[in-house]
């Protein structure tokens, strides 16, 4: 569950920390206060998507810190994957975001991404807000949760499974798949340029050799010259010594001299390895001047670069690139030919995918027609609670195709009131009663994942009197095994709350600040008294308020004990 949440810098909250308990917690406070601001940040440190408007102005960048604990086993498989401890029981999210769009975030410490973020806030929080709305409306939708009530994921990932294995067989038929007329032209195609690139005979690193020897000989006379002068200065002629004969004359008289003058010894052997080294050079050059030919077809040389920096322009630009099109074109080519063949075989895989999927499917659809009758029960029971005794609310499962999901194309049907034919939830439903079905749904599926911590933003929109209590019971009900944080504008809600902050916007110095702070019991009445009454509390209003307050903790309080009893 979510423990502490610290905010710095985020639209009109300078700093602010919040110890959150378990249990039933509701935060009110003025429109415009920054109820949402806590939302947003929650958001935030969860990996959803935020925008760097949110940063308070002056200021360069906001932070967000969120301690959890008692999170589930495949939150620690996560964290384990990730080499992130946990051993203590601990989770400390953080996220920086920088006016330059960039963000810092950190699990335990360690550096981690936003879409890491998002994996684990998947698992540590649910939101149910407007976006949860929005999915109720969409029939598209629906079938996800009589998955998630089903408890379909097994039967799902393995339909998946064999979908995906049937679209690879469908696309590899469709890439093999052509008309004779297209066949020929892609196979003559082919055949030119296997044929070309073959006669070439390429070699890696051929081209770079082809130019080093055509530069050697455009300049043959040029380099013979300049090899026979240095050939003279190290060897000499047959009237003059050269540099290699002088050097290893000058280490024998080093040698002789070394006798009396010890240390001249080193500078004779350095003398006498020149001397060999010199000679060394005069060797090879030699051999060199002999190896220049000017009887090498220059034209022939010009010829082939040519020719090679043709296929270049069409194969790629080295030989490695144009011998492994050459390698691929031959490959597409032996496709083509033994196409049919293939074809064959890929008709006889595709019977047999297909045969599997809808297999696979109809086993998840199955299981998805008995979810979906359960739910039903199960979403108008707690509807009746949730004070709409004359609801109809059913699932009708159509048939389609085969697509990533399977065969089902599930739609809420929803009538509020007794004699009403049942229709698309998403054509009838108001907004009080949007909201109960969405808090019905949710309590049905609380029991079905692992998410510990539920926040409602404005569940109560649209709904008053006996029906808002009938919510604000039902959401304590939740909290029993789920932390349940509730942003509220109605006293049914919040006199039921067992821990209760209010969010307050001040001015000073001609900045806004947002606070937030938790109620003692004297506090929550006055809170309940301004929620109901506005700015005209008096006593009246305050005996109300801690009316409310006692009814509600009898309430709870013999929740509690049936509870107890049912164990």
């Amino acid at each position: 569950m979510l423990s502490e949440l610290t905010i710095e810098n985020i639209a009109v909250i300078d700093r602010a920390s919040i110890e959150f308990p378990s249990g039933f917690i509701c935060l009110t406070g003025e429109t415009g206060a920054g109820k949402s601001i806590i939302i947003d940040a929650i958001n935030c440190i969860t990996g959803e998507k935020v925008s760097r408007d949110i940063i308070r102005t002056g200021e360069s960048c906001a932070m967000v810190t969120a301690t959890f604990s008692s999170f589930s086993e495949s939150v620690a498989a996560i964290l384990s994957d990730m080499d992130i401890d946990s051993s203590d029981g601990e989770l400390i999210l953080s996220r920086k975001i920088s006016r330059d769009g960039k963000n810092k975030c950190r699990v335990n410490g360690k550096p981690v991404t936003v879409s890491f973020l998002r994996q684990l806030g998947e698992r540590l929080v649910n939101i149910h807000g407007q976006m949860d709305s929005k999915n109720l409306l969409d029939d598209e939708k629906h079938f996800s949760y009589i998955d998630l009530y089903g408890h379909t994921e097994e039967a799902l990932k393995e339909y998946q499974s064999d979908y995906r294995h049937l679209c690879e067989v469908r696309k590899e038929i469709k890439r093999l798949s052509m008309d004779e007329s297209e066949k020929l032209k892609r196979l003559d195609m082919l055949d030119f340029q296997i044929e070309e690139l073959s006669s070439a005979k390429l070699r890696s690193g051929e081209l770079t050799e082809l130019m080093t020897k055509r530069d050697l000989l455009r300049n043959a006379e040029k380099v013979r010259e300049k090899l026979g002068l240095i050939h003279y200065y190290l060897n000499g002629d047959e009237n003059t010594d050269g540099a290699a004969d002088l050097a290893s004359r000058a280490a024998e008289e080093l040698d002789g001299v070394s006798e009396y003058i010890p240390e001249l010894a080193k500078s004779a052997l350095i003398a006498k390895d020149t001397a060999l080294e010199l000679a060394e050079i005069g060797s090879d050059l030699s051999s060199r001047l002999e190896k220049i030919s000017y009887e090498e077809d220059i034209n022939a040389i010009e010829e082939r670069i040519d020719l090679i920096l043709r296929l270049s322009r069409k194969y790629g630009e080295t030989e490695e690139e144009m011998l492994r099109f050459l390698k691929e074109a031959i490959q597409r080519r032996d496709e083509m030919t033994l196409a049919e063949d293939r074809l064959l075989e890929l008709n006889s895989l595709f019977d047999e995918a297909a045969a599997k999927a809808k297999k696979s499917a109809k086993a998840l659809s199955r299981l998805r027609r008995d979810a979906a009758v359960k739910f039903s029960r199960a979403v108008e029971a707690e509807l009746a609670f949730l004070n709409m005794p004359s609801v109809c609310f059913s699932v009708v499962d159509k048939m389609v195709p085969l697509g990533e999901n399977g065969v089902d194309s599930m739609c809420f049907l929803f009538s509020a009131n007794a004699g009403e034919e049942p229709k698309p939830l998403s054509k009838i439903a108001s907004g009080g009663e949007l909201s109960r079905v969405m808090l019905a749904m949710k309590s049905v599926l609380s029991s079905c994942d692992d998410v510990p911590t539920l926040i409602f933003d404005e569940i109560d929109s649209g709904v008053s009197g006996r029906a808002a209590e009938k919510i604000a019971m039902k959401l304590y009900e939740v909290s029993l095994s789920h932390q349940v944080i509730c942003v509220t504008h109605l006293t049914q809600l919040a006199s039921f709350a067992d821990a209760h902050y209010l969010i307050e916007k001040n001015e000073n110095e001609e900045r806004t600040y947002t606070s937030i702070r938790q109620l003692d019991r004297e506090g929550r009445a006055k809170e309940l008294a301004r929620i109901g009454a506005g700015a005209n509390i008096g006593e009246l209003q305050l005996n109300n308020a801690k009316q409310l307050m006692e009814y509600a903790e009898a309430y709870k309080s013999r929740s509690l004990k049936n509870k107890s009893d049912k164990k």
